[in-house]
């Protein structure tokens, strides 16, 4: 049994040594892009610097995409840099995709401005993967997220929205209820979801506002009524009450709106003259 595991250890050492061989000077492209994947598998952060010339260096779209994955793998930071120069300059979208996740796993405040930057790629892939990996670092991200708030271009404020929602600081909650008022229906979505997710109830009266807006968008007034929800906040009831009465017929909006009463009613039935202890409380 001792012979079998010093085999094995003795073949893996051997197999690293090859596989570094093969990413190095292998006239594959599959042999480089598979040795790659391998050596981010392995664990080993003498891979890193073999790994980092491929990424810059190769020439196969590929084999730098599965290079920026072994990087992120490995989450040694000696990294950081070249994956921020690749996300910032790989030609390939596929590359800058995977080096965008690996900068999420590596973290730190370094890697938020380029993320925050690649936000407003042309591919929105990239951009998605962006915010992913700023929503997984999270709070150091915050400031430069509320920033991108004002951006010119919608899809970055629809990203930054919903990353800051994700991320759950509540600093981003008064700008966020700003966006209430963006011209872009879908940074509304996001917006009523995320003060939902951001638990303040600062938001109550501003979301109050656009479930009752007759002329606001209905799948904006059901977020935002779901967001009442969330937040449990008592001052909800009797908008909510009323816009279910008032509704010849229950569609999404009133379908949400009567969800969200109950959950208030169920979270302070204590305070409430005349409510009864009751897991789903009557509406009337």
């Amino acid at each position: 049994m001792t012979i079998s595991v010093n085999n094995r250890k003795k073949q893996a050492k051997k197999s690293f040594e090859e596989l570094i061989k093969d990413l190095q000077t292998s006239n594959s492209e599959k042999v480089r892009y598979n040795a790659a994947r391998v050596l981010g598998e392995m664990g080993d952060f003498n891979a890193v610097k073999p790994l980092i010339d491929v990424l810059k260096y190769d020439k196969n779209g590929s084999v730098r995409l599965y290079a920026a994955r072994a990087l992120g793998e490995l989450g040694n930071t000696d990294a950081t840099v070249p994956l921020i120069e690749s996300l910032r300059e790989d030609r390939n979208v596929d590359v800058r995709v995977r080096a965008a996740r690996a900068l999420g796993r590596l973290g730190g405040a370094i890697v938020v401005e380029p993320l925050v930057e690649a936000l407003n790629d042309e591919n929105p892939q990239v951009c998605i993967t962006a915010t992913d990996a700023l929503i997984e670092i999270g709070d150091v991200a915050t400031d430069a997220l509320i920033e991108s708030l004002d951006h010119e271009k919608v899809n970055v404020r629809c990203d930054a929205t919903r990353a800051l929602g994700e991320i759950g600081n509540k600093k981003a909650v008064e700008k966020i209820i700003k966006m209430l008022k963006d011209e872009w229906v879908n940074v509304r979505i996001y917006a009523v979801t995320s003060l939902g997710k951001l638990g303040d109830v600062q938001a109550v009266p501003a979301l109050i506002e656009v479930m009752e807006n007759k002329e606001e968008n209905d799948l904006v007034r059901a977020g935002a009524a779901a967001a009442l929800g969330v937040l449990r906040d008592q001052r909800a009831l009797l908008p909510l009450r009323k816009l279910i009465i008032e509704a010849e017929e229950l569609g999404e909006l009133e379908d949400t709106a009567l969800k969200s009463f109950k959950k208030i009613m169920a979270a302070n039935w204590e305070s409430i003259p005349g409510a009864a202890p009751v897991k789903k409380p009557a509406l009337f």
